[in-house]
């Protein structure tokens, strides 16, 4: 707002100073005092400033008179001289120290408002501000800033106020024992923040969705067995997983990935994964032939898979049904050719003949990468319905599988020995970085083909075992994977999907999708910004940082 002509002057100011500081606790009784001082508000830049600290001042003693002088406050913080905002920002948690929960609420919501300024100093006096005010009644200030996050009009409000939770509180709970001024942080201020998180979660970008899991993982009370467990259903709440999935509904289900991402870590022989699994197969494998995209259904699978790892199934629990085994079973079906009938008397014996019709010159192409998932998810839920291949009505469904997957096994085991005399030679005479590459995706392709061939040994024993244990490919790889993101020089990884086309080893792989940040145009996980309640906007202008030199 604009300065208007007023009488106050800085003697003026240091004259009602005097007054107020000399009656002591009796200041209370000279209100006429104390509005003249608010009128210094509306003067020139100095006394502007000198009015805002003697209204922090004198402000306990005037409960009468609070909205008026915070509403001078408020003012001074749309000033157009950045030094006077800053001033104002810094009062403004001073004041909060004696003010009511009303106009706490208020102090807090203009404060959450103010993140939007784009100087760096005004900013941090923001952040300041606000650390104060939370450390002084947490459930007041989380109450209003999730309602600013919430229905916040500017997007840029919205974000820095969830990365300035996401970054502080955790700070704030693990001192709480050991900070006398964090003491406030106790269960019941978790189980309001848990609260808040579930309600934004409702509507939040992939990022934010992530900051907000970290958040909630890093309570104490998140530690716990019923925690991690209510941390799970918060994240998969998200996914929709207990709904039907459409092949064409792309944006969902990466959204459905990202969900699974946040909850793998969380997951244990205690916090199992079980109805997951099973809603994944009923509602995501039913229109997987459907998906175009080989990159996602490459995705997809890794994510079943990566559940799968926490699939525990003991005696009398529910047996998976023979609706799930088959939709399984059908999908690995159509990544496990059937031999050629005049090379299926051939299979028994030798397992290590290159996979090439010979009589028709054809190259056949297994997709390991697709199979290491499907066979160990297959693997993994055939444990509990072991009579799927076993039992007497399964002979010929049985027979079928076994035929294809020794002809499999010859491309495996082909694979495998051609992949170890590789790495070999090319170990030896590695001169770059595009070799070590090369050979990080072989070692890879290694750890694949690996696991296929001994999951498939598991299941040529008469009836078939389900005692083998691996490590999915990728969870040996990303150790690996972690090193090159630190290395700023690296070109863009190469797709780590493995099949026994050598062109595709050799560089012609596209690059397959990150498995982090995904980020959807659109839907559940826009930002769809709600119109404000009644409440102060500022009218902040984002131009009156343009004196600073420094930018955020």
């Amino acid at each position: 707002m604009s300065s208007i002509p007023v009488e106050v002057t800085i003697d003026d100011l240091y004259k009602y100073y005097d007054v107020l500081a000399e009656a002591k606790d009796n200041a209370g009784q000279h209100a006429e005092t104390y509005l003249n001082i608010v009128k210094g508000t509306k003067a020139g830049t100095k006394e502007k400033l000198l009015a805002s600290q003697f209204i922090s001042r004198f402000f306990k003693y005037f409960p009468t008179h609070m909205p008026l002088a915070i509403d001078a406050i408020f003012d001074l913080c749309e000033d157009p001289d950045v030094n006077i905002r800053k001033s104002a920002i810094k009062d403004l948690a001073s004041i909060a120290k004696d003010c009511s929960v009303e106009h706490l609420n208020r102090i807090a919501d203009i404060l959450t408002q103010l993140l939007q300024t784009e100087d760096v100093q005004e900013f941090n006096q923001v952040q300041l501000s606000l650390t104060s005010i939370i450390k002084l009644n947490p459930r007041v200030t989380l109450n209003e800033m999730f309602n600013q996050i919430n229905t916040a009009e500017l997007d840029q409000v919205r974000k820095r106020g969830i990365k300035f939770l996401c970054g502080k509180l955790p700070q704030f709970f693990s001192s709480a024992t050991t900070d006398p001024s964090c003491s406030i942080f106790n269960k019941e201020i978790e189980d309001l923040l848990v609260k808040n998180v579930k309600r934004a979660l409702s509507d939040c970008d992939a990022e934010e969705f992530i900051m907000f899991i970290r958040l909630l993982a890093s309570l104490s009370s998140m530690n716990s067995l019923q925690g991690r467990q209510e941390l799970v259903a918060i994240i998969m709440e998200q996914s929709e997983l207990d709904k039907k999935f459409s092949s064409d509904d792309l944006e969902r289900i990466m959204i459905l990935l990202s969900c699974i991402q946040q909850a793998i870590p969380l997951f244990s022989k205690n916090v199992n994964s079980n109805k997951y699994v099973l809603m994944f197969v009923d509602n995501v494998l039913g229109t997987f032939d459907q998906i175009v995209d080989e990159e996602i259904k490459f995705e997809i699978l890794k994510s079943l898979a990566d559940l799968c790892s926490f699939f525990t199934w003991t005696a009398g629990m529910d047996k998976v049904s023979d609706k799930q085994m088959d939709t399984v079973y059908n999908i690995l079906l159509g990544y496990l050719p059937k031999p050629p009938a005049e090379a299926q008397t051939s299979l028994c014996s030798d397992l290590t003949e290159d996979v090439v019709d010979k009589d028709k010159g054809e190259h056949v192409r297994f997709n390991f990468s697709y199979v290491e998932c499907l066979i160990y998810t297959f693997h993994v839920l055939a444990r509990s319905k072991q009579e799927f291949l076993s039992a007497d009505q399964n002979k010929d469904k049985l027979k079928d599988f076994r035929l294809r997957l020794q002809y499999f096994a010859k491309g495996t085991k082909n694979y495998i020995k051609e992949l170890r005399n590789t790495l070999i030679n090319s170990s030896l005479n590695a001169k770059t970085d595009a070799d070590n590459e090369e050979n990080k995706i072989r070692r890879v392709a290694l750890k694949v083909t690996t696991n296929i061939d001994a999951l498939i040994k598991d299941l040529f024993h008469n009836p078939p075992a389900y005692k083998t244990s691996i490590t999915l490919s990728w969870k040996s790889s990303q150790s690996l994977e972690a090193q090159d993101s630190q290395q700023p020089n690296k070109q863009n990884k190469r797709s780590l999907s493995v099949t026994n086309d050598s062109a595709e080893l050799e560089g012609s792989a596209k690059k397959k999708p990150e498995r982090g940040i995904y980020q959807p145009p659109t839907g559940k996980y826009s930002t769809q910004n709600a119109s404000n309640g009644k409440r102060r906007t500022l009218s902040f202008d984002n131009q009156k940082a343009k004196n600073s030199n420094k930018q955020m």
